[in-house]
């Protein structure tokens, strides 16, 4: 394999786990946030659901970027 290949299928590889690191980073930090972003059920504002489906949105444009068929937000 030449340099050049050798290099693009470095770029491709580091590319997906770098796109994979910063997925589980936001899945963690949605699934268990710190304890200052935790909300108690009547604290729960329609702009915080907003922000969750706007972030869905973007979450199945990177999906449709990729080819990858993703779930509709249910709500």
């Amino acid at each position: 394999m030449n340099k050049r290949m050798q290099e693009r299928v470095d770029e491709y590889y580091t590319s997906k786990e770098q796109i994979v690191a910063t997925l589980m980073q936001i899945a963690n930090r949605i699934h268990n946030p710190p304890p200052s972003e935790r909300k108690m059920p009547e604290q729960i504002i329609a702009p915080d659901i907003t922000k969750l489906k706007q972030a869905h949105m973007k979450l199945r444009e990177m999906g449709d970027i990729l080819g990858i068929e993703t779930q509709a937000l249910e709500i």
